[in-house]
């Protein structure tokens, strides 16, 4: 979306192995944040690499102070903790298996992660939640803010000591949970997607779909995921529109180069208005908060569903 900023692979692999012998500028924001973190390049690890040391040279970016003080004051991108999420009656307070509902979840978009919850229940999974959640630092590591995503993890390691499973309904918790954390901690636990506890559907469904899948599932090890969706649809009752596959622009949720992701998510509402279907879904949280949001600017014909809603 902004060729001239652009940097392929190879530049990001150079700029790495000369990273000692030069000081980044506050112009090269624009080269280094020219990324979204869909993970569908190689050097994605090494682009946030980069990003710190532009912090540590002396640079900053818009927003840099307030996302600091929103983690030192709540562990969150937001100016709170508090989770907006209406908690449906029926989960347990104890249980070895926590489900991780992550920030963006329960303070920007409730009533998905509400679906979610009932989804969960109906199909009678055995969890617990947190009153109250640590973000995983997501945005912390992907803006280059290495040192607070480090207290993010050690925060919450300390609470999943409790827990011999987290079943995680966002993706960038799951990326961040099985790469950096397990490594962390002293005792095992298996990190599931909530995408393994998905079922068709008891009552028989109609209408056409076309679906976002996941970046960050699909770029990151979990092969064959897009495919068990589209087919539990199908069971369900469902038409799965063919769609070709590339980012919605949420990778990084609404941080740092906004008129890219903009870019990027208007463009993708146009595949989906294409698409001629009756629904648009998706069951990652960062990918419907920009459905949900560029959906309605672009004013597109496809009522926009989350994949819970569907199912439910």
């Amino acid at each position: 979306m902004d060729p001239k900023n652009f940097l392929s692979d190879d530049e990001v692999k150079a700029l790495i192995e000369k990273k000692d012998e030069f000081v980044f500028q506050q112009d090269d924001y624009f080269k280094l944040y020219n990324c979204v973190h869909c993970g569908e390049c190689d050097t994605e690890i090494e682009r946030m690499e980069l990003k710190e040391k532009f912090l540590n040279d002396g640079n900053t970016f818009e927003d840099h102070k307030a996302m600091v003080e929103c983690f030192e004051k709540y562990r969150s991108p937001y100016p709170t903790n508090e989770m907006r999420i209406k908690k449906p009656d029926g989960i347990p307070k104890e249980s070895d298996t926590l489900f991780f509902m992550g920030c963006l979840s329960t303070i920007r978009i409730p009533r998905y992660t509400e679906h979610a919850l009932q989804y969960l229940l109906k199909e009678n999974i055995d969890f617990t939640i947190l009153d109250k959640e640590i973000c995983c630092g997501w945005h912390l590591i992907s803006s280059g803010l290495t040192k607070e995503f480090n207290v993010c993890r050690r925060e919450n390691i300390e609470i999943f000591k409790r827990y011999k499973k987290i079943i995680c309904l966002c993706p960038a918790c799951y990326f961040l949970f099985n790469k950096y954390y397990k490594i962390k901690m002293k005792t095992s636990i298996q990190i599931d997607y909530i995408s393994d506890y998905l079922k068709p559907s008891k009552t028989k469904k109609e209408g056409s779909v076309a679906i976002q899948h996941l970046c960050q599932i699909k770029n990151r090890g979990r092969e064959g995921v897009d495919r068990f969706v589209e087919k539990l649809l199908e069971k369900s009752g469902y038409y799965v529109k063919s769609v070709p596959h590339w980012c919605c622009g949420g990778g990084t949720g609404w941080l740092n180069r906004t008129d890219v992701i903009e870019a990027i998510a208007r463009k993708r509402m146009g595949d989906f208005d294409n698409a001629g279907s009756d629904y648009v879904t998706t069951y990652c949280p960062s990918c419907w908060w920009i459905l949900y949001r560029f959906g309605k600017k672009c004013k597109i014909k496809p009522e926009i569903r989350d994949l819970f809603e569907l199912l439910l």
